[in-house]
């Protein structure tokens, strides 16, 4: 018996060959057959080799030749050819070979069969940009689950490409490198879920707009006797202690595993299911066989699992598992930490948001919420956590974790008891059940469930429910928050319009309702027991509220908002930090006879959306960013005919008060000048205070977080007349962003009904909390001072009032905290990266954590001592910059010189070239460094603001701008330093529009066009004139756009407000550079009162004009002051240029002047040169020619430099990608194509480009080459 090829038996077989024996071909089946003669299998052997039987072809040439299934799609699109071959699990692969450097070569697989309504996936790669591609195709659209890859270009443009696909986890491989692995978001940050898993379907090939031959296309079934899967991975550590057991999902790549400080190596323990199969183990470029003693640092470490199966034709099966093991920091380290909560709950280690799946099952609290390994948000996992009492937390394992829907967006989870779902199995218990937000391509809800009480979870393929299926069709679709009434499960959701749905099982859902004007984020609904019987709460992510009554219309359940909710909301939190509220389940809520309503605790995430979020772990210097309000207990009460929403901290926080502490003042009478907490120092705290105002009191409450000085602090006031209830932390230590800074404030917070107002204050080491009017009024805010700002006062503005005031010390929550008396760091409110001027000097000051040991320090400069000087006053070290370079200082703790804090103080010249007398730095990293004002960030709104109103009705704004990437933004009119609504414009990367809009206003107002984008990293000037109701933007000398604003029109309206206004840079998530920044004041010509006086005739004199060396270049006689001087003539003057430097200007007394200077006497003017740079050049296209003349068209960018000398361009071809025996074709200067012909067609060829300019002895300098293109000459 011998192994034969499906090709060689169909040959076989066309020839009258007796077949004796014949199985189901799957992969390379063992057949018994008469031997074929030497020709036939010479002839098989150069066939289509593939195992894929029964193909159709779908428009364009498909063709079996020697070489390989040939496909000609050029200018016809999709073409495909479909096999009968069907497969579930299975590797899928082919080898392609480009013809022409053009077109995309597929594999289809898990195909329906219907080309008219196409459910199947796809990956590709691209002939021309060798960009990769995985999408989705549902009812017929493509839906892309990667951004595309650029892969390594061959010498002979053949490639292999591989898909794995076991259950939902699909992999994708070109030339053996993984390119795409569903859920894995090492690959792929960015979410691209999908609406349910294709599990099975034919397999299949698609060629688009190419000329390619496709060979070895080949599939083999994967099951349990050859799987790649894993059974299990866990980890142990021989130095140290593991955490609790991670959940490891064999059809899932992620896990993670938390591990002591002390484990410094860690195991992998690693079961198969098939023990044929080859596992690897890597990490940090270094493989590991038997997955033991690997390093590990402290915090995140990738480690890689590949486990690979082999199939009898030679394919490979593999696997990609990562194992994050994250190495905690020292036990000491947590929960000491400068701004972590005391008795709030927060994340140990990287980030967390919104809250999830708040539950209480069997005597236990669960705390689920969006987690990522990282201080900023990134792909959603689901972190756990549980309690006995709200309170005090343990630690448990990662739950969910991304998968090939998406990420794991918000959700809920309920106590199925009565197993509704049917998950748990026929008499059996239930368990808990979540319904979670799988995000990408749109939002879903996905159904998992537990047995054991929450340790582990099983996701089931069902998706409960899909935004394209929702009345609605709008992708915001998340955030469900599940109940049960009537005997029947509810689910309201949102992300945008709210829509409710009912099951009768968890897992099939109907819409009930849909609100298409009512947006929110995370929304409740739960019912309050009340005298008027039971009413229902709205929350809108936490912020707002309605109250009505959930009930059925029309047949149809509904929520109605009582009368006075139908136009308006009530405010929940009016503290920015304060957001997507939950609140816990508990039981089922029973019917509106019988109604069953446990009390009702709700929680919110420490933060907000609002601009600031994810600076908060850097600005402040933490691995951590994720801290949670006060538990809640949430009711109703009547106030002026209305219900209104109560927020009252549960009892349990009660137990936490320092009683043997406290501060107790009773009917003390408080003044303005008061000094009453004038001891106090602390920094975890409750206050609960009543005032007794008198008739001209205007506003009492505390300044909090107070330093010695009284400069940096945190003020809860009540203004009394405009009963105004405010948290003011734009003092309160480091400031995150500008929007952090404004003062919150909520309005028609009533006085209680004998005039006295109470205020309950819960001060932690980073937030502030705020309850009043019987807990009606609720604010949070987060807060960083410095650690020893410990101090407070009692607010009294106006006449004295009486008041009654308790201030409890509050315990930690941390149990396993370690209590530390040495030095254990040394901290700075200021950034460890300095920037300053020459001549500009800077205070620094430290502390010294933690803040009851000795907190002096001493200070040095350590490193450049000529580059900045330091005067120690009072503990604080003023540095000035002598000059240019970087130094470093260092203040170091007297208790413990090991315990340092290190500053780099970068010192530059500022030679900005600016009329702008000063500018004011809202946010961002702007910088100077000689003539050259620059930025960067990443998803963050930079601004670098004028001082001054500096532009009028009619100004002129110019400048150059640099970048490659990110969103660049010119202010033109800004009522104030302020940004937020100014009047800007806007360039964006690969896009030739020119944007007119308001900043943080949603829309466009007009939008103009250039010729080209700009982002090329070159200087291109930008000229705004504005005028007093129109602006036009000029690009490079060329008009751009022209609006004239309407004065009717609401986006315009603003504009004709601002008379004199500021200016401005901006940046968004990018890379910026500005020259020549000018605003030139147009001032109209006011008449003279006496006429004018003749001016004198200028006296005549000789200009001689001299080059390097002081060489005499010419004489200009009898000329006049103002005359305008000559440039550099190279013939004429090339003896007297220098050597690779480019003519400036003519230089007189020491600067530039482009006219001939006032002066009575002859005068000499030297020239003055610069060193000419020539960029790397770039190759913006390269195209094989068509038409008349085969060969090819290669394109370069034009360019002339800020000296006005034009680019001159030199290309290069070859057969030989290291360029030997390269051809050579000078263009010329600003002639940027390249047209060749008379090449072979199909031959490969390579092209490089060079720029050159003439120096001013005109001669040619060169730059480096391009990188290498090639190209197919057809």
């Amino acid at each position: 018996m011998r192994k034969v090829s499906p090709r060689l038996l169909a040959l076989m077989m066309a020839g009258a060959v007796t077949v004796t024996s014949i199985t189901p071909v799957t992969g390379y089946q063992t057949i018994t057959v008469n031997a074929a003669t030497d020709s036939q299998e010479k002839e098989a052997a150069q066939g289509y080799q593939t195992n894929l039987t029964g193909f159709e072809y779908k428009k364009g040439d498909w063709k079996e030749t020697k070489d390989g299934l040939y496909s000609n799609a050029v200018d016809k699109g999709d073409c495909f050819a479909f096999s009968k071959t069907t497969a579930k699990n299975f590797v899928y692969s082919t080898d392609v070979t480009f013809k022409r450097n053009q077109g995309a070569a597929t594999l289809i697989f898990r195909f329906n069969n219907n080309i008219d309504n196409k459910e199947c996936y796809a990956v590709n790669i691209d002939g021309g940009s060798h960009k990769c591609k995985f999408w989705r195709w549902q009812e017929n659209s493509d839906y892309q689950l990667i951004d595309e890859k650029e892969v390594k270009e061959t010498d002979d443009e053949k490639y292999t490409l591989k898909v794995v696909a076991y259950d939902s986890w699909i992999s994708y491989y070109v030339n053996d490198t993984l390119i795409a692995s569903t859920g894995d978001y090492t690959l792929q940050k960015d979410d691209k879920g999908q609406s349910t898993v294709l599990t099975e379907g034919s397999l299949g090939l698609l060629n688009w707009n190419g000329e390619m031959t496709f060979q070895n296309t080949y599939y083999t079934e994967l099951n349990d006797q050859n799987t790649p899967e894993l059974k299990n991975i866990s980890v142990s550590s021989s130095t140290g202690d593991v955490e609790k057991a991670a959940q490891f999902t064999s059809t899932e790549p992620i896990m993670i595993q938390y591990v002591k400080n002390n484990a410094e190596t860690v195991d992998l323990n690693i079961e198969k299911k098939n023990k044929n199969a080859d596992v690897q183990v890597e990490y940090d470029g270094k493989t590991y066989n038997d997955g033991k003693n690997i390093p590990v640092k402290v915090g995140k470490n990738y480690i890689t699992v590949k486990s690979t199966v082999q199939g009898e034709n030679g394919q490979t099966a593999t696997l990609t598992y990562r194992v994050n093991v994250h190495r905690r920091a020292a036990d000491k380290t947590y929960y000491n930490e400068a701004y972590r909560n005391q008795y709030h709950y927060s994340v140990k280690d990287g980030w967390g948001n919104d809250l999830n799946g708040l539950v209480k099952y069997k005597g236990t609290y669960h705390m689920f919420y969006q987690f990522y390994d990282d201080t900023k948000w990134g792909p959603m996992h689901w972190a756990h956590a549980t309690s006995k009492d709200l309170i005090h937390w343990e630690e448990q394992p990662i739950a969910l974790y991304p998968d090939a829907n998406g990420a794991m967006f918000s959700g809920c989870i309920v106590a199925d008891e009565k197993n509704t779902s049917g998950l748990f199995g026929d008499g059996n218990e239930g368990g808990l059940v979540a319904l979670i937000t799988a995000d990408g391509n749109g939002q879903r809800i996905k159904v998992a469930y537990s047995t054991d009480e929450g340790k582990t979870w099983k996701k089931t393929n069902k998706i409960a429910a899909d935004w394209s299926k929702d009345p609605l069709n709008n992708r915001d679709f998340r955030d469900p928050k599940v109940f049960r009434w009537e005997n029947k499960w509810f689910m309201v959701i949102a992300g945008g319009p709210l829509r409710i749905y009912s099951s009768d099982n968890l897992t099939d859902w109907k819409c009930e309702s849909t609100y298409a004007d009512l947006h929110t984020e995370c929304p409740d609904l739960y019912p309050i027991e009340t005298k008027d019987g039971v009413k229902w709460v709205l929350s809108r992510g936490g912020r707002f509220y309605k109250v009505g009554d959930f009930k059925q219309v029309d047949g149809k359940w509904k929520f109605v908002a009582d009368e006075a909710y139908k136009d308006s909301d009530g405010v929940m939190n009016f503290g920015k930090d304060s957001y997507a509220a939950m609140t816990y389940y508990v039981q089922d809520f029973g019917t509106q006879e019988n109604p069953t309503i446990p009390e009702i605790i709700e929680g919110n995430w420490m933060n907000t959306w609002d601009d600031y979020c994810n600076k908060v772990a850097d600005t402040v210097g933490q691995n951590f960013n994720g801290t949670y309000n006060l538990n809640l207990k949430v009711g109703l009460k009547q106030e002026n005919g209305k219900y209104v929403l109560t927020q009252t901290p549960i009892s349990a926080y009660e137990s936490l008060r320092d009683t043997e502490n406290k501060i107790s003042y009773k009917d003390v009478t408080i003044s303005e000048d008061n000094n009453l907490l004038k001891d106090f120092a602390k920094d975890t705290y409750e206050i609960v205070a009543k005032f007794t105002p008198s008739e001209k009191t205007k506003k009492v409450g505390f300044r909090l977080r107070k330093n010695q000085n009284d400069t940096e602090y945190t003020d809860v006031i009540y203004d009394l007349q405009n009963e105004k209830l405010s948290i003011d932390r734009s003092k309160s230590g480091k400031i995150i962003s500008q929007e952090f800074k404004k003062i919150n404030e909520q309005t028609n917070v009533k006085k209680n009904e004998d005039g006295s107002v109470e205020l309950h204050i819960y001060v932690d080491k980073a937030s502030v909390e705020i309850f009043s009017n019987d807990y009606t009024a609720a604010g949070a805010n987060q807060i960083f001072p410095t650690p020893t700002s410990l101090g407070a006062s009692v607010i009294v503005e106006g006449d004295p009032v009486k008041a009654d005031i308790d201030i409890y010390p509050m315990k930690s929550i941390w149990t396993d905290k370690e209590e530390v008396t040495d030095a254990e760091s040394v901290g700075s409110m200021q950034n460890e990266s300095q920037s300053l001027y020459v001549g500009d000097n800077v205070e620094l000051s430290t502390y010294v954590l933690p803040t009851s040991v000795d907190q002096t320090v001493t200070w040095d400069v350590t490193e450049g001592k000529d580059v900045v000087s330091i005067k120690e006053s009072n503990g604080k070290a003023v540095v000035t910059a002598l000059k240019s370079g970087k130094a470093t200082v260092t203040a170091a703790s007297k208790l413990d010189p090991s315990k340092k804090k290190i500053f780099t103080i970068n010192v530059k010249e500022n030679n900005f070239k600016t009329n702008i007398k000063k500018f004011v730095n809202i946010s961002g990293n702007w910088a100077i460094d000689g003539e050259v004002l620059s930025d960067s960030n990443q998803s963050a709104n930079d601004f670098y603001m004028s001082e001054d109103a500096i532009v009028n009705e009619k100004s002129t704004i110019e400048t150059d701008i640099a970048f490659t990437n990110g969103l660049v933004n010119l202010i033109f009119a800004s009522s104030s330093t302020d940004p937020n609504g100014a009047y800007c414009i806007q360039f964006a990367p690969d896009s030739k529009n020119v944007r007119l809009f308001r900043m943080y206003k949603d829309g466009d107002i007009a939008l103009g066009e250039m010729p080209s984008s700009i982002n090329d990293g070159e200087y291109h000037h930008v000229k705004i004139e504005k005028e007093a109701d129109a602006v036009k933007v000029y690009v490079d000398d060329k008009e751009c756009l022209n609006y004239i604003f309407d004065a009717d029109k609401e986006s315009d309206k603003e504009f004709f407000n601002i008379k004199t206004g500021h200016m401005g840079l901006g940046l968004w998530d990018g890379a910026v550079s500005f020259k020549n920044l000018y605003v030139d004041k147009k001032e109209e010509p006011t008449k003279p009162t006496e006429p004018t006086k003749p001016t004198e005739t200028p006296k005549t004199i000789s200009v001689t004009l001299k080059g390097n060396g002081g060489k005499t270049v010419t004489t200009i006689n009898k000329t006049k002051a103002g005359t305008k001087l000559p440039g550099w003539n190279k013939t004429k003057y090339k003896s007297a240029g220098k050597k690779g430097y480019v003519f400036a200007g003519w230089t007189y007394k020491g600067k530039v002047v482009n006219k001939v200077p006032a002066s009575d006497k002859n005068i000499v003017l030297t020239a003055k040169f610069v060193k000419l740079k020539v960029e790397t050049a770039k190759l913006s296209s390269l195209k094989g020619k068509s038409g008349k003349g085969t060969g090819f068209v290669a394109k370069s960018i034009k360019y002339t430099n800020k000296y006005g000398e034009k680019r001159g361009f030199r290309f290069r071809y070859s057969t030989n990608k290291k360029m030997k025996a390269a051809k050579y074709k000078t263009t010329g200067l600003a002639k940027n194509t390249y047209t060749k012909t008379g090449l072979k067609k199909g031959k490969k060829y390579y092209v490089q480009v060079r720029y050159y300019y003439y120096d001013s002895t005109n001669k040619k300098v060169y730059g480096t080459y391009s990188k290498v293109k090639s190209v197919k000459a057809y």
